[in-house]
């Protein structure tokens, strides 16, 4: 122990701790995006495209809410949710405003009972239970953020 009151070696193993942690949410994000792509019939590398193509669009935004609801963050922040600014990284370097815009945009579309916005709650049920039954397969407990 240092005089500062730290101790070094577990100060070390709690670094190690959390940038296991870290990659393995990385890790999960890469598996929505995946996720998405497969649900949307896209190429992967087209969620992350400067494209602005409507079903594109829609699909990187629905990658975004996924992401942001689903995954924690385990360093302490004010919410514990997946960090913005990671997840505009993971879909072609976007700012976090615009991550915050295209969740808004799905969490105000899902919550809509317009008869339009259907194939889209449809779409992240079909989506959210493809991740979910990856995570039982895999023996582990399903992801949410609180």
């Amino acid at each position: 122990m240092q005089p500062n009151g730290h101790d070094p070696v577990r100060d070390a193993g709690q670094c190690a701790a959390l940038r296991r942690l870290r990659r393995a949410q990385l890790a999960e994000a890469r598996r929505i995006r995946q996720a998405v792509a497969d649900g949307y019939t896209l190429m992967p590398a087209l969620l992350t495209s400067p494209c602005r193509v409507a079903a594109r669009a829609e699909a990187r935004q629905v990658a975004m809410w996924l992401m942001r609801t689903r995954l924690t963050w385990p360093l302490p922040t004010r919410d514990r949710a997946f960090p913005c600014d990671r997840i505009g990284r993971l879909l072609g370097g976007r700012d976090h405003s615009t991550v915050l815009h295209g969740v808004a945009v799905i969490a105000a579309r899902l919550a809509s009972g317009r008869q339009e916005d259907a194939s889209l709650r449809h779409m992240v049920r079909a989506l959210g239970a493809t991740l979910d039954a990856t995570y039982e397969a895999e023996g582990r407990p399903h992801q949410r953020a609180a």
